[in-house]
């Protein structure tokens, strides 16, 4: 399931509104609007504000419950005992524990999902991204947006990022 129908699906079980879930999460009704209508996508921040004001897990948001691996047996040993020890922590050590989780599995997410596909070219995708990126910088001058696509150019073309 995509991510905007899975928000839509959740926050209507959850019996809110689209202005119910503005109010618990801080996000813009536009914003999930588009969202819900699948015309935009998330960042990481929104991710989070999202599944505070639901109360859920980003597995269960962004992947949808049936696809995560939770609902599986955990079959790593060493991953079991870790998080028998992890259940013994005070709370707050249990929440930084799963903040850091959280962080690497949706990094790991994003990954897998930012992967180049083999239909288009670096550079198609290089524009598609900038021009995604200057549809949401409406704040921004055009000199400070071409200043920043500039920086970014020339981090990618150093070769601590070149691919070989």
């Amino acid at each position: 399931m995509s991510f905007g129908r899975n928000l839509a699906k959740i926050r209507k079980e959850k019996g809110l509104t689209q202005k119910d879930l503005v109010s618990l999460s801080g996000v813009a009704i536009s914003q999930i609007r588009r969202y819900e209508a699948e015309q935009s996508s998330p960042t990481l921040e929104v991710v989070i504000k999202l599944v505070k004001a639901l109360g859920v897990s980003i597995d269960e948001l962004v992947f949808a419950k049936v696809t995560g691996v939770a609902s599986s047996k955990l079959m790593d040993r060493d991953l079991l005992e870790q998080f028998e020890v992890i259940s013994t922590l005070d709370a707050d050590d249990r929440d930084a524990v799963k903040r850091i989780l959280e962080g690497v599995i949706v990094k790991h997410q994003v990954e897998k999902m930012m992967k180049p596909r083999a239909e288009k070219s670096w550079s198609q995708r290089f524009r598609e991204i900038t021009d995604k990126l200057s549809q949401r910088a409406k704040d921004y001058s055009q000199e400070e947006i071409d200043h920043i696509i500039d920086e970014a150019v020339a981090e990618v073309r150093s070769k601590k990022h070149v691919r070989t």
